[in-house]
């Protein structure tokens, strides 16, 4: 940074007359306070934009851990009644899970030294083995473990983490007892809400490296209807031999975090301004819309009143009267109304809703045309805005696959080789062969496809230029297994043949002298 230039004030160039060893003092001095400051104009505190702006600098936990059960709560309570939270959060869960993220094993076969056949029979069956643990998975008996993937999800975007903790328990009609149970981020916390530690945090248990030993978890809710004495049982993160028995699922924003903070944490603020300002357009637009007489009598009405809407009525004993669709009112003699004119809807409502949900978007990484599911730019724009959506859910996609979905395969593939209906041989010997038997590819719902002509075309280069395989686009187009469906195909051909059908006819690709429709631009 290049030193600040000091000009001689009016004092300094007169004790320069006389002293300029002391004036050279001076302003060395006041160069170095003007060090001190620094400079960054957001750093100062002299400043009138920043003087009120005051922040301490705490640790990952002391900013975080005391503000999270205020958080959870809110966060949830958007969840629950702000339409623009609720689609924010299932539109990541219909993107980043969807139906449920399939497993296709993938031995390392070089490694193991089999060869192809048998490495494909060998990932044949260990997919088979895992569905039968996939429809048991949950310990409570209500999901399976594709439905688990999206509670999971769901709660560590609401409450910031969630605990999956290994369970065997095997039930009547179960292949597999391999379990997980599902904790909620409030049932850890410190035994009888003790205070934090240096090697406790919030129900984290750690030695003096920073290193996760245990989990402390209650029995029940701290909410729960039932207000009974809770009690805590430390559960061991790790196995003696490092394999989890704990899967901590939050995303860590600071180094030393213990905790995770709720996806909404960032925009609560403005979520609930939003919900509210809507609620209120809302009713606006309803009052306006209510159409009601009020009669006002004369002194020398002959008639009586009329009678009144069963929507409306004369003034309650606390002076309101209620407005109605169609309503008549009576008024007494010498009474009358006055109504502010709402002009409503809105016309501004539009515009600046738009201009919020941008904000929020931006926070949330979710483009503004996905946010609230209207595309009514040009298919540039389009495509353009779900591709930097899908950038987003594929690394939520694949954090979810490493920290959620492979450990649960894992734990399948150790039952069923312990019990021998899979063999793996060298499996508990060396970490490196059971890493190579271990290996999987996950792939989940395909991206939104605003063009399937183009995105095909766009396939068919990438295969005749051998960027891309067959399993890589089946998985990205359509889903599933390239064996499955070249099985499938050869099916239908043959039931083709065997019915005297034509084969079907390769469609046209248009050719140079065929004009294709343009995007037309928002003007």
């Amino acid at each position: 940074m290049k030193p600040p230039r000091m000009p001689l004030t009016l004092i300094d160039r007169a004790i320069a007359v006389f002293d300029p060893a002391r004036a050279l003092r001076r302003h060395h001095a006041r160069t170095m306070l003007a060090l001190t400051t620094g400079g960054y104009k957001g750093g100062k505190k002299n400043r009138r934009q920043t003087q009120n702006w005051n922040v301490e600098g705490g640790s990952a936990n002391q900013d975080t851990v005391p503000d999270l059960p205020t958080l959870r709560a809110r966060s949830r309570d958007l969840r629950r009644n702000v339409p623009i939270a609720t689609g924010a959060i299932a539109t990541r869960i219909t993107n980043v899970v969807g139906e449920g993220l399939k497993v296709y094993p993938n031995v390392d076969r070089a490694a193991l030294g089999l060869s192809v056949e048998q490495a494909r029979e060998w990932n044949r069956k260990a997919k088979a083995e895992f569905a039968l643990a996939a429809w048991t998975a949950d310990f409570t008996g209500v999901h399976n473990f594709e439905e688990l993937q999206a509670l999971v999800f769901g709660a560590t975007d609401e409450s910031g983490d969630v605990f999956a903790i290994r369970r065997y328990r095997k039930d009547a009609g179960d292949t597999y007892g391999t379990k997980m149970q599902i904790i909620e981020a409030d049932r850890v916390s410190n035994p009888n809400n003790g205070m934090d530690t240096d090697t406790l945090v919030a129900g984290v248990e750690s030695n003096s490296d920073g290193v996760i030993r245990a989990y402390h978890v209650s029995d029940r809710h701290p909410g729960d209807i039932f207000r009974k004495a809770m009690t805590w049982r430390r559960v061991p993160a790790f196995y003696n031999d490092g394999r989890p028995i704990v899967l901590h699922l939050f995303k860590r924003l600071r180094p030393d975090q213990a905790r995770g903070v709720p996806f909404l944490a960032p925009v609560v603020e403005i979520l609930r301004q939003f919900g509210e300002y809507t609620d209120a357009e809302v009713q606006a637009a309803v009052i306006s819309a209510y159409f009601t007489v009020f009669v006002k009598n004369s002194p020398d009405a002959a008639s009586g009143p009329l009678p009144t809407s069963s929507e409306g009525g004369r003034p309650s004993d606390k002076g309101e009267v209620k407005l109605g669709a169609g309503a008549i009112i009576d008024l007494a003699e010498g009474e009358d109304i006055t109504i502010a004119n709402p002009n409503r809807p809105n016309p501004n409502f539009d515009a600046f809703a738009l201009a919020m949900l941008r904000q929020i978007g931006v926070a949330l990484e979710i483009p503004l045309e996905l946010l609230i599911k209207h595309f009514t730019s040009s298919y540039t724009a389009g495509r353009a805005a779900l591709e930097i959506a899908w950038q987003t859910f594929r690394r939520e996609r694949s954090w979810m696959i490493k920290n959620f979905c492979q450990p649960f395969y894992e734990w399948v593939i150790e039952e069923a080789i312990l019990t021998g209906r899979l063999e793996a041989r060298g499996f508990f010997d060396d970490p490196a062969i059971r890493a190579a038997w271990l290996r999987t590819e996950w792939y989940g719902q395909t991206k939104i496809s605003l063009d399937p002509k183009k995105e095909a075309e766009a396939d068919t280069a990438d295969l005749a230029n051998h960027t891309k395989t067959r399993q890589q686009i089946v998985q990205e187009r359509t889903g599933g297994d390239v064996e499955s469906k070249i099985e499938q195909l050869g099916v239908e051909e043959e039931l083709a043949r065997s019915a005297k059908l034509n084969p079907a006819v390769a469609a046209e690709m248009p050719g140079d002298g065929q004009t294709e429709e343009t995007d037309k631009e928002d003007q």
